[in-house]
């Protein structure tokens, strides 16, 4: 008869019949997941911000070719110049930084504006044939010529004019710079 040693647990065959990880290893790759993580942050921050200046500069540019065609059709056969020889801005587009409202307004038969600002309800928009809201704008920001954009008016030949009846400094701007976050900014045209 052969005698046996007894067996002792926490063997080296033991070890190799469990399985999982050791509490060592699961915090090296829970911190290794960490650090990856946090390198990945701006990368991220700069995409959003990058996408949130493309959407704006998008809604901008459907705002200045809705504004530039009504003051072209200029549905209510308004004189080009005002009474001085001042050329006579007949369709505007308005920027409200408050609530990210973008939106086109006209001049009535009688030279009025039809609105000053962009309503935020269904209520005004009798009044501004074409209105968007920049969705998600944070710390957005529009500027024309180091100011902040707040109107760009058009006259009937769809060129940029002063309109200072419209209650707002409107820009005579080519461009307007459109900026989220620590992006350099996109260039969106007025003409």
């Amino acid at each position: 008869m052969v005698a046996t040693a007894p067996r002792r647990h926490g063997t080296d065959a033991d070890r190799t019949a469990q399985g999982g990880f050791t509490l060592i290893e699961l915090m090296v790759t829970i911190a290794v997941m960490a650090l990856l993580a946090l390198a990945a942050l701006p990368f991220t921050r700069n995409w959003v911000d990058g996408t949130r200046e493309i959407r704006a500069r998008s809604s901008l540019i459907e705002a200045v070719g809705q504004a530039r065609a009504l003051a072209m059709r200029n549905p209510y056969g308004l004189p080009t110049t005002d009474a001085t020889g001042t050329p006579l801005a007949t369709a505007a587009v308005l920027y409200d930084g408050e609530t990210a409202m973008l939106c086109v307004v006209q001049r009535d038969h009688d030279r009025q504006w039809t609105a000053s600002s962009c309503p935020l309800d269904a209520a005004g928009d009798a009044d501004v044939p074409w209105r968007a809201q920049i969705t998600s704008p944070g710390d957005l920001a529009l500027a024309a010529d180091g100011a902040a954009f707040r109107c760009a008016a058009y006259d009937s030949r769809g060129r940029t004019q002063l309109a200072p009846d419209l209650g707002r400094a409107c820009t005579t701007a080519a461009t307007i710079t459109v900026t989220a976050g620590q992006q350099g900014g996109i260039d969106a045209p007025l003409l």
